[in-house]
């Protein structure tokens, strides 16, 4: 039996499977199924007027719970404020105060629990940390480990608070056969009794009106006939769950109830009535299914005990056990677990001591500890420059040798000639002097380290010239145009022609000292000339050709 009162710490506006007195106040309301204990004040007055007036209050809940509520009249009222999540599917909820119109948004999650059709549990996500509400639950030892959404990939979030449900919270109910086990025992009971004759029957003491639905379809499946049951409303839109059960009394095995079901049993009867075809009376055994006195016994048992001359109990839980909750709360290390139920036998600090070394701080484990992935190799630089475009920046921390000219590698670069009185060294061929300007301005993607430039100017080539000057060491006189090109025919190929007819002009001799020598072209095509390669000869057939078009221009 819950007694969780409505509203979590960290998230007060909201209200979970609690719906009176200050819970009427709520911005958003949760329901984890569709238990009369989960559903108190859910069909009261106060809260069926709040909703007439209200535009922003919804109910959250699963789509089989809804179906479940609306097939009800009395919840009928709640149809258009009922919104159905998907399961393991996260939705953002804005909470609004509809008098302030304060907002607040959470992450929703509806995780499976297991406990009944349609049941969940709600893991809350947002500013205030992650909380996570069971509602009713039951998950066998290592399943927490398997749900993709109480973890970060390979981490497991870090949870600030489980509401958890203590139903079992108990060492006398550390192991509880698991579902599989009690269902192998029921069947056993249900095969040597039906098989007698078809006037021996079964009958199903379930005590909730729905919840026993996995025992319903097993039973139905491993015998070949439907269960019965008093109604099928809630099974209308369950097509899984409607093909096993069945109003029909003609059957086996039967789940009916009534208000004084006992009554009916000891006269031999079942609550449905139901009597043989000819009036043969029936055999009757019934099978109670429930935990707390597998819980009570003192010494190992079998699932399926005998408790009179035609009635039985079986271990069927609803509820995890006591190893099952370590397990769950060891795998979430929570900082805080609040209990919802308070176990028989117990009080709210008994089950409080009982789930405290499961609680971080007493486990041992401070804080969830995320190991880093790894440290890069390169540290990174921080600028000392701001707001700044410059591409020079990416070397303010370097020692900058002074910016000369790439040659290519294939290039051979002429001996040097003997310093100047400065002390600088020249190259032969009137390589142009830098010394004017020590802070070259850096284009767009400098590779100043790289045997490969961009830079239009590093593709002009250098050709070896002979030395007018003579031999090394001789008296050396400034370059002359003449030295360089004279009036005489000049050929190249004929895809520079354009280009060395313009070069072999001829020029006045007064012009030579206006006119410095030009070494390097500037046209796109010198970049394609072979500087290995010497000036090839001209061709006697083109020489007159050439001489027309220098004398022409």
């Amino acid at each position: 039996m819950s007694s969780f009162a409505g509203r979590m710490r960290e998230y007060p506006t909201i209200s979970l499977d609690r719906f009176d007195k200050e819970n009427l106040h709520a911005r958003a309301y949760f329901l984890s199924h569709c238990h009369k204990d989960h559903m108190k004040g859910l069909k009261g007055p106060l809260l069926k007027r709040k909703l007439k007036f209200s535009l922003t209050v919804k109910l959250y809940c699963s789509p089989v719970s809804k179906e479940l509520l609306l097939s009800n009249p009395k919840y009928v009222f709640w149809e258009k404020h009922v919104v159905a999540l998907e399961l393991e599917s996260p939705t953002q909820i804005s909470l609004v105060d509809e008098i302030s119109g304060e907002k607040e948004d959470v992450m929703v999650t509806l995780l499976p629990a297991g406990h009944c059709p349609g049941s969940v549990m709600f893991l809350v996500e947002g500013d205030r940390g992650t909380v996570l509400y069971t509602g009713d639950f039951r998950l066998a030892v290592g399943e927490v480990s398997r749900m993709e959404f109480l973890h970060s990939g390979s981490r497991v979030k870090d949870v600030q608070s489980v509401y958890l449900d203590t139903t079992f919270c108990d060492p006398k109910y550390f192991q509880i056969p698991s579902r599989e086990d009690c269902l192998d025992g029921i069947k056993e009971l249900v095969r040597s009794w039906i098989s007698i004759s078809t006037y021996h029957v079964i009958w199903l003491n379930c005590k909730a009106a729905y919840g026993y639905e996995y025992l319903f379809t097993h039973l139905s499946e491993e015998f070949g006939c439907q269960v019965h049951v008093n109604n099928l409303d809630m099974f209308r839109k369950m097509p899984d769950i409607l093909c096993h059960v069945t109003t029909n009394r003609a059957t086996q095995i039967h789940a009916c109830r009534h208000p004084t079901d006992e009554e009916f049993f000891r006269t031999s009867r079942l609550p449905c009535g139901m009597t043989g075809p000819d009036g043969t009376p029936l055999h009757i055994i019934s099978v109670k299914p429930s935990t707390i006195w597998f819980g009570e016994r003192s010494r190992r048992t079998s699932v399926v005990v005998k408790t009179g001359r035609s009635s039985y109990r079986a271990c069927f839980s609803f509820h995890s056990s006591y190893s099952e909750l370590i397990d769950f709360l060891l795998h979430l290390c929570p900082v805080n677990i609040h209990p919802n139920v308070i176990p028989v036998g117990r009080n709210v600090q008994e089950v409080k001591d009982i789930l405290k070394p499961m609680c971080r701080e007493y486990s041992g484990r401070t804080g969830i500890i995320y190991k880093p992935l790894g440290i890069l190799k390169r540290a990174r630089v921080d600028y000392t420059v701001e707001d700044s475009d410059s591409d020079s920046e990416l070397f303010d921390d370097e020692e900058l040798m002074p910016w000369r000219r790439k040659f290519p590698q294939s290039f051979q670069l002429l001996p040097l000639e003997a310093p100047d009185p400065e002390g600088a060294p020249r190259f032969v061929g009137g390589q142009p002097d830098m010394q004017e300007d020590q802070t070259p301005v850096l284009q767009p993607g400098s590779y100043m380290d790289c045997t490969e430039s961009n830079d239009d100017d590093d593709e002009q080539e250098e050709e070896e010239f002979p030395d007018p000057a003579g031999p090394k060491g001789a008296e050396r006189e400034s370059p002359r145009w003449e030295a360089f090109f004279t009036a005489e025919q000049v050929m190249t190929d004929e895809s520079s022609e354009p280009e060395n007819s313009q070069n072999s002009r001829t020029h006045p001799a007064g012009e030579t000292g206006s006119l410095s020598p030009k070494l390097f072209s500037d046209s796109d095509d010198d970049s394609n000339h072979d500087p290995t390669q010497s000036i090839p000869a001209p061709d006697p057939r083109s020489e007159a050709g050439g001489q027309d078009s220098v004398t022409g221009q």
